[in-house]
Formats: C-alpha cells, structure tokens, sequence
C-alpha cells in the first residue's frame, strides 16, 4: 500500500505593516494564504511581492521560512493537511514547477486586490491573488469550489475546517541571511512595478 500523501494550505498573520493594513481593513485574523507540498514548510507557494521593499511588484513565488519571520516577530499560522492521491500530488508537483521555470509570465493580480473589499472578483489569465491561487488549486484537486466566485481568506478557511491540523507561531525558524529583506533601486522598483500593473492592465483589456 502506497503511502497517503498530503498538501498543506497555511494561511497566516504576516508580520508586515501591509498585512496588519489588511487584517484590519477586512476584520480577519489571517492576510495571507500559501500551498506546501511537503509538512517541513520549507518551500511554500503563493502569489505575493517578490521583495520586501517591492509591494506592487508581485507574482507567483516561491516563499521559504524567512518570509514569516520579521523585526523580531513571526507570524501566526493556521495549518490545514488535505489529503490527496498520489497522482493528484505530482500534478500538482508538476505544476508548481512549470510555474517556476516561468514565474515571469504569472502577475499578482492588483484589480481583485484593489475591489477585493468589495467582494469582486476580476479575472485576468495567469494572474492571481494568493486566494485565487490558492482557490485554483483546490478547484482542481476536486475540492468544492467555484472558479467564478469570488473567497475571502476567511471563507477558504472556513471551508477548509475539518482539515485544521496546526494552530500558532510558525514553527520553522529563519535563515540567516536572505535577498528578500536586501535594498532595491528605486527606479527597479517603479519600472518593474509599472510594467507589470500595465501587463495586467493590457491582459484584462485584451480578453
């Protein structure tokens, strides 16, 4: 008998200013939501800022421990274990390395961002928020949820309930050193920034 393998959906209070901006705006205990393959927690994947110091520059990344840790604080995690087939785990493998190899092509998705308040979902091809990525993923392991309704953080949790599996600090520590914290040029910032919001601009305009 093979062994039951599992995905791991953490959704966290991240120890940023712009997610205690965001906590507070949506009344929500958790700002942020990743997928792990493996319980270690030791990569984690998502749609988020790709620096630090870059909040609008943002895409499909690959998160490690550091990101969770900040100024002395770690951020607060809800870890839900999912069970799945191993077929439905190296899809889902497969997948997440076809999107790293072409992590440029994937933008954060800032309209559903933007009008997520309002609860409104816009969709634009290979753009995301952490929720919508998350949601996708659900959605195609068989999970029950609609790829055109728009989730809050809170309504993915809630609907993950029965799969709750750890509660509290994050549990992996840092490492010493990371590019993710370091200083970027400010022109990097606004060119990269701009030019992504106007792909996204130009993919939603074009569909």
């Amino acid at each position: 008998m093979s062994e039951q393998k599992y995905i791991y959906v953490l959704f966290s209070a991240t120890p940023y200013r712009m997610g205690r901006m965001i906590r507070v705006v949506t009344g929500e205990p958790y700002n942020h939501v990743s997928i792990a393959l493996e319980e270690d927690l030791k990569e984690l994947y998502t749609f988020a800022r790709r620096y630090y110091r870059t909040p609008f520059y943002g895409g499909f990344v690959t998160e490690h421990p550091y990101r969770y840790h900040h100024n002395g604080s770690t951020a607060t995690i809800r870890l839900c274990r999912l069970p799945v087939s191993e077929e439905q785990w190296q899809q889902l493998r497969q997948r997440i390395a076809h999107m790293s190899v072409h992590s440029g092509r994937y933008l954060y998705n800032h309209l559903s961002a933007l009008l997520a308040p309002l609860h409104c979902k816009v969709t634009v091809r290979d753009a995301f928020t952490c929720a919508e990525f998350t949601v996708s993923v659900l959605q195609e392991l068989g999970y029950d949820f609609s790829s055109r309704k728009f989730y809050t953080i809170g309504d993915i949790d809630e609907k993950l309930a029965d799969f709750r599996f750890y509660d509290g600090d994050f549990p992996v520590p840092p490492e010493e050193d990371t590019l993710f914290f370091a200083p970027r040029p400010v022109s990097e910032t606004l060119y990269c920034s701009t030019r992504d919001i106007l792909r996204l601009i130009w993919r939603k305009a074009s569909t």
